[in-house]
């Protein structure tokens, strides 16, 4: 049967468009960027060969785009999921085209290949969507030129300054580095040559003509340079000039370097001040205060005249620091290093040869000892006079004053730097114990004797037979119509060649050591037992211990005060735990814990020695304390002296409202009695009207009846 001619011109058309639509896909095949057509559902209408390629996905299996493996980055470490992201753009049902950079793994090399993605939203006339045209790029050689690019900017335009100049020596490629070190534009840097440059801001440590030489026999020069952008700006660098050149010695380029070594200048200098000068006031320090004094003496001995050393040391210092803090410590500091650089004359050398000590080198020159020796009193006093004031420190007014010792130099023929300072350490020391307001104390020979104690001290606490050395004597303290209410402890020292030593002469010492922690382990101990052996006959008896302040601010402290009273058995209700004022305030929040964890236990908390610091009734509000225990320097001069009355009737008036027990020591006198009895509530008194302090037998048999 003949075909008519509509059939006939059907299947030319059929053919037609088959072959129109074989033509396209070739044509979108041989396209390098891979082409994926999705429908609204994100079923595949379309996907080219190079697509196949670049996802290297399988097209027999629908669903494959959920499957795909590509990643977020380089590593391969953070998944990326095209369908989601295939998704996202079709409810964004934006117009614009959106690009993402991912990351393909072969799963044979394991190598990473970077791609990027375009989606791109078709729309129908009606504004409906149709289709989404997925694109695939491949980003390998762009991401290795990529790489390539930062891999010589990294090289070239590093922190240090670089450019290169040609065969001629202009310079043709500076870097941003060298632009900004030498101050000059990229314009006028291209205009230059090497030598001309660097004999506008360079200065060479050797002559340019050794630079040169060094140049052309070795085609390389290195060394420390001065760098100066502007006369008022000088950098230190390091330069290196490298020359490249062929087979034939023809130059073809110059490399220069410049890496700024000021940094590491300053860093130099800086660690030169710190060796030498004091932080805080830009004094001189210990270290070179030493240096001088021994060019100083070697200068006298030679010229056969004298000088002295004025040994300075800011009283209560620690006080002050401990109740305000270190930042208004430092302040004070401050404060009178400027007031000593002004009182000073031409020629004196001030140092900081402590935390709270200075030391003035004097070079008056003076050729008989006895005209140093005026000379450095009328200086000692115009310091004195000076700095014992007020001091207005932030908000704060402060009153400070000093003791000064003195060594008149050369002393003997064996004087150096060491022996001097302390000579006029211990001076110092001696000074403290005047009476009069101007604590000066000139060095005597008999001083050095306590060197040689105070060191046979400090061996002698690290004994191993201290335990059998230290004794533990008692203090009676007693209530109303004189009834004992118990006793302070008290430790002495029998020490198998000195005899007996009283506890101001090695606890600072033990302090200081840190031994402290040994002996204050044994006194808790020998108290805590003595305690629980008396308060089985005495049930109410009380004993007070004092910590010391090492000792408290251990952070096993509390842990070792619980361990010894399992170990001992010890009833705390009859244990007086006594602090200084500088404990509680120098650490609150830390003294704070502590003390309410003592509390809980059962302990009773007392501040010894109070009024001789910087109490704060914000404190006494805040600490679960039970006792105050007025200081001897207060009741020595009562009834006579009003202020000291004025003072003790205030702190009783303060313990009532706290109803805090009351301590009143040093009492010697009947009158001292009779006063404190005079007062509201029950006082208890401890001193020598009483009793002094005793040992364990003596005590026993004057104020407790223990049965056998």
């Amino acid at each position: 049967m003949s075909s008519t001619p509509e059939i006939t011109q059907l299947v030319k058309s059929t053919r037609h468009l088959r072959d129109e639509r074989e033509s396209k896909r070739e044509i979108i095949n041989a396209i390098e960027n891979g082409i994926i057509v999705l429908k609204p559902d994100l079923k595949i209408q379309f996907i080219n060969d190079q697509a196949i390629y670049l996802l290297a996905c399988n097209t027999r299996e629908q669903e494959f785009l959920g499957r795909l493996t590509l990643f977020k980055n380089k590593k391969c470490t953070i998944p990326f999921k095209l369908e989601s992201w295939l998704k996202s753009i079709i409810e964004t049902l934006s117009e614009e085209p959106l690009e993402l950079n991912i990351w393909y793994r072969d799963p044979n090399s394991l190598k990473s290949h970077p791609r990027c993605l375009q989606g791109k939203l078709i729309f129908s006339r009606k504004g409906k969507i149709k289709s989404l045209l997925l694109s695939i790029y491949d980003r390998s050689l762009r991401a290795r030129a990529d790489e390539q690019k930062r891999l010589m900017q990294a090289a070239f335009n590093n922190f240090n300054g670089q450019f290169i100049a040609n065969e001629k020596g202009y310079i043709i490629h500076p870097n941003d580095s060298f632009i900004s070190m030498s101050g000059l534009s990229a314009r006028h840097l291209k205009e230059m040559t090497l030598m001309h440059w660097l004999e506008l801001q360079v200065t060479l440590k050797s002559d340019t003509t050794g630079l040169l030489r060094t140049l052309l026999e070795t085609k390389y020069w290195s060394g420390e340079v001065e760098l100066h952008p502007s006369p008022d700006l000088t950098f230190h660098a390091i330069l290196t000039i490298s020359m490249i050149a062929d087979d034939d010695f023809n130059i073809e380029h110059y490399i220069v370097t410049l890496q700024n070594i000021t940094d590491i200048k300053e860093a130099q200098a800086q660690l030169q001040q710190m060796a030498l000068y004091d932080t805080l006031t830009g004094l001189a320090n210990r270290k070179l205060a030493k240096e001088l004094i021994s060019n100083f003496l070697k200068s006298h001995l030679r010229s056969k005249n004298f000088s002295a050393i004025l040994y300075i040391n800011l009283e209560r210092f620690k006080s002050i620091n401990n109740a305000f803090g270190r930042k208004t410590g430092d302040q004070l500091l401050a404060q009178t290093a400027s007031l000593l650089k002004k009182i000073l004359r031409k020629g004196d050398a001030l140092a900081r040869v402590g935390g709270d000590e200075f030391a003035v080198i004097t070079q008056d020159k003076a050729t008989e000892t006895e005209e140093a020796t005026r000379s450095a009193l009328k200086l000692a006093r115009k310091i004195t006079n000076k700095l014992n004031q007020h001091y207005l420190v932030g908000e704060l007014t402060l009153y400070s004053s000093v003791r000064i010792g003195i060594i008149v130099y050369p002393f003997s023929e064996d004087d150096n730097a060491d022996s001097l300072l302390n000579s006029a350490d211990l001076a110092m020391s001696e000074a403290k114990n005047l009476k009069a307001n101007e604590k000066i104390y000139i060095y005597e020979p008999t001083l050095s004797e306590d060197i040689t104690h105070r060191r046979q001290l400090e061996i002698d606490l690290n004994s191993p037979e201290l335990d059998t050395q230290l004794q533990l004597y008692y203090q009676a303290q007693i209530g109303k119509d004189d009834v004992l209410h118990g006793a302070e402890t008290l430790i002495r020292w029998q020490h198998p060649t000195l005899g007996l030593v009283p506890p101001n002469k090695f606890i600072p010492i033990a302090e200081e050591s840190r031994q402290i922690l040994k002996v204050g382990a044994w006194v808790l101990y020998h108290a805590f037992m003595q305690v629980k052996k008396w308060a089985a006959i005495h049930p109410n008896f009380n004993l007070s211990i004092n910590i010391s302040p090492v000792q408290f601010h251990e952070t096993e402290f509390v842990k070792h005060i619980r361990e010894l009273l399992n170990h001992t058995g010890a009833n705390p209700s009859n244990i007086t735990l006594e602090l200084t004022e500088g404990v509680l305030i120098s650490d609150t929040e830390s003294a704070l814990d502590k003390i309410e964890k003592l509390d809980r236990l059962g302990f009773k908390i007392s501040i010894d020695d109070f009024g001789t610091g910087y109490s704060s009734l914000s404190y006494l509000q805040r600490l679960p304390i039970h006792e105050l225990k007025i200081d001897k320097s207060f009741i020595f001069r009562v009834p006579d002296s009003k202020e000291d009355v004025a003072i003790v009737e205030s702190i009783i008036r303060l313990a009532q409202t706290k109803n805090l027990t009351i301590v009143a020591e040093g009492v010697e006198t009947q009158e001292q009695v009779d006063f404190l009895r005079k007062q509201p509530g029950n006082i208890l008194i401890q001193g020598y009207f009483y009793s002094r302090p005793v040992e364990t037998e003596v005590f026993e048999n004057v104020f407790l009846t223990l049965d056998p």
